[in-house]
């Protein structure tokens, strides 16, 4: 079974799901573009149809399948719409402005029979899969504590371009663009549900009008704790923190780079005991400090053939970037094909909105806010 795909927008992630659908899915036909003052020549590029209007596009039968890679304002009409004319959908991520859309996009979509699936692309990387496995497979442990990073320098709008419509305030704010990724992600690698969740956000720039930096602390129900960082402000890139995942267990450490690195602690050379802690690293403790200086030793577990370093760009159209969003889209098109679910669900992707809006309700009050919201 063919599943024939119209993608709506024209955007830069319109431009990517158009290369995972002509190039790297099977059983796919990309059919047409439609909105956006892009379409045209994105149709042409790809050697489909421009078709003028959501509307029609929805009409079409040789369409089955819309990407909805559009402003997330539009995410709930379009999926309200998309259901209504029997088209299964895959929402680029966030799902929605909040969690009221949110269920109300999963309700559309139960009643009308369709598979309805959001991109959160990250769980599709190959470095962020091993990880993934090797929590699963008990290999560092009991999983305790997650960091997230994510650190950009020079601001928001030298990030996605000037005019960009993320930009504007009403799009729910770089935390729900971005951090809809980083909560679904520990949210996905604890294995759990959040039940606390404590944020602060600020936009250090006086000159920009949003809250370009957000730090926020989240626990589950299984009592992990999580911490993501995210900033478009930093002074330069130095840190090695575009998308940089550290997954604590008890027994060892995954230091994971999303876009092709993987590494796991194996503990310091020679051993450290209890007692060496706290000893002061002078040269009149040299055996105690030998032991209390002794670095920790780290292993390689996966690295893409084109990996360049942690504080490269996100390196599309790279072969491994180019892999993870045809896994999205595959697994789509499978679920689509078999009558399935798919691997994230609208019900994932709610929960990712419902984090980020427990954040920045945190963050508005001061207070920490429970999950799951009212």
């Amino acid at each position: 079974m063919s599943v024939g795909f119209g993608i709506v927008g024209s955007g830069l992630m319109a431009g990517v799901y158009a290369n995972a659908l002509k190039d790297d899915t099977r059983n796919t036909r990309f059919v047409g573009v439609a909105v956006g003052s892009r379409a045209p020549a994105l149709a042409a590029k790809y050697g489909v149809e421009h078709t003028g209007s959501f509307e029609e596009m929805l009409a079409r039968p040789d369409i089955d399948a819309v990407v909805l890679a559009t402003p997330h304002s539009a995410h709930l009409p379009e999926t309200l719409a998309a259901a209504a004319a029997g088209k299964h959908i895959f929402l680029e991520k966030p799902m929605a402005l909040n969690k009221a859309e949110c269920r109300r996009m999963i309700d559309a979509a139960r009643s009308a029979g369709v598979v309805l699936t959001v991109g959160q692309v990250t769980r599709r990387m190959e470095a962020a899969r091993v990880a993934k496995q090797m929590i699963d497979a008990g290999e560092i442990g009991e999983i305790r504590m997650l960091q997230v990073w994510r650190g950009i320098d020079g601001g928001l709008a030298r990030s996605l371009g000037e005019g960009s419509w993320a930009l504007d305030p009403r799009e729910g704010g770089p935390f729900l663009d971005w951090g809809s990724h980083g909560c679904d992600v520990v949210r996905w690698y604890a294995g759990g549900e959040p039940t606390l969740a404590f944020g602060v956000s600020k936009g250090f720039d006086p000159e920009t009008p949003l809250d370009e930096t957000t730090m926020a602390q989240f626990v589950f129900d299984n009592g992990v704790f999580a911490h993501i960082w995210m900033t478009y402000e930093l002074p330069h890139a130095v840190l090695g923190t575009r998308a940089r995942y550290l997954l604590i267990g008890s027994k060892a450490i995954l230091d994971l780079h999303a876009y092709g690195h993987l590494r796991i602690s194996t503990g310091p050379e020679g051993g450290r005991s209890e007692a060496t802690w706290g000893v002061p690293t002078t040269p009149t403790v040299s055996g105690a400090a030998k032991a209390l200086t002794a670095p920790a030793s780290w292993q390689t577990v996966y690295q893409s053939d084109d990996w360049v370093d942690p504080d490269a760009g996100w390196g599309y159209p790279s072969a491994y970037m180019r892999q993870g969003f045809a896994r999205q889209v595959q697994d789509f098109t499978d679920a689509i094909a078999q009558g399935r679910s798919p691997e994230v669900t609208g019900e994932d992707g709610l929960r990712a909105v419902e984090m980020v809006t427990a954040v920045q309700q945190s963050a508005a009050t001061g207070q920490a806010v429970r999950l799951p919201l009212a």
